[in-house]
């Protein structure tokens, strides 16, 4: 008998396990092919599901070519996200800034990864909290090629009606090797998971939306066949930028640092991006 009801403490310990929603789960896994090359493709996508006041006690690990795992390899910086923030772990946050284009802005925060984010499209991933491992994305003993959960040169999103599953998440795919080739993740034959639940105008198909100059050092105008009431400004790392001058469609931008930015408004519930460059 008491063996019996010990069995049953095990069973309802690993269903509460299973049931449970952590504070901070991977997302995405990213493997893209840029044409930038080398490591820049790669990043981890993560989502906070509530108020995570120190995101320190989280940390990743990747177990390269079926190691069983290497422990934890990178911890995150002490900084808080609050419940629905996207979080990107970016080996390359320029590189990923061009490839995403205007999806870039969905994520609340960009962070620099280091050389220990190395996942090669066949490698699983954990996610640890306070240096104990909470979730998976694939098996960290077996090498993925081949295998339905392959993400080489693509990417894996977490998604209820995907078919391969880990612990209670299901994941869908982008398919191997289908971002060979393409300048961006929305002209690509696989956009990212993510991409594809807003409606966006690329800078490619907006005829309605301008901008100019393009690059620029002082000011730019916006032009367009809608009256543009408010935007929404955010730099290349993500980070939304609040203090700035805007009348008549003209953007002051000389207090802005040099680099790349992304202008955002809607029109009729479609949401416009444009991207542009202060030298």
């Amino acid at each position: 008998m008491k063996k019996i009801f010990s069995i049953l403490i095990v069973l309802f310990t690993s269903t509460s396990i299973y049931s449970q929603v952590n504070d901070l789960t991977l997302q995405g896994i990213i493997d893209f092919d840029l044409i930038s090359a080398g490591y820049t493709g790669k990043a981890i996508h993560l989502v906070a599901n509530n108020y995570i006041p120190d995101l320190s006690i989280y940390g990743i690990g990747v177990a390269n070519n079926a190691s069983g795992g290497d422990g934890q390899e990178y911890s995150f910086p002490q900084m808080a996200m609050n419940a629905g923030d996207h979080l990107l772990l970016a080996r390359d946050s320029s590189a990923m800034s061009i490839y995403f284009d205007v999806c870039f802005t969905e994520f609340d925060y960009i962070l620099p990864a280091s050389n220990a984010i190395s996942q090669n499209g066949n490698d699983a991933i954990e996610l640890f909290k306070d240096s104990i491992v909470i979730e998976t994305f694939g098996d960290i003993n077996v090498d993925g090629t081949g295998t339905g959960w392959e993400y080489l040169d693509s990417w894996a999103y977490k998604d209820p009606s995907g078919s391969i599953s880990f612990g209670p998440h299901n994941w869908v795919f982008g398919g191997v090797e289908c971002t060979i080739g393409s300048v961006t993740t929305l002209t690509s034959s696989c956009p990212y998971h993510m991409c594809t639940s807003g409606v966006y105008v690329s800078n490619e198909k907006s005829s309605f939306f301008s901008i100019y100059p393009n690059p620029s050092k002082d000011y730019i105008t916006l032009e367009s066949d809608f009256n543009i009431e408010n935007i929404t400004i955010h730099d290349a790392l993500g980070k939304q930028i609040k203090d700035f001058n805007f009348e008549n469609n003209k953007l002051n931008v000389i207090g802005f640092s040099k680099g790349i930015f992304i202008i955002s408004t809607t029109n009729k519930g479609h949401k416009i991006q444009k991207k542009f460059i202060k030298f």
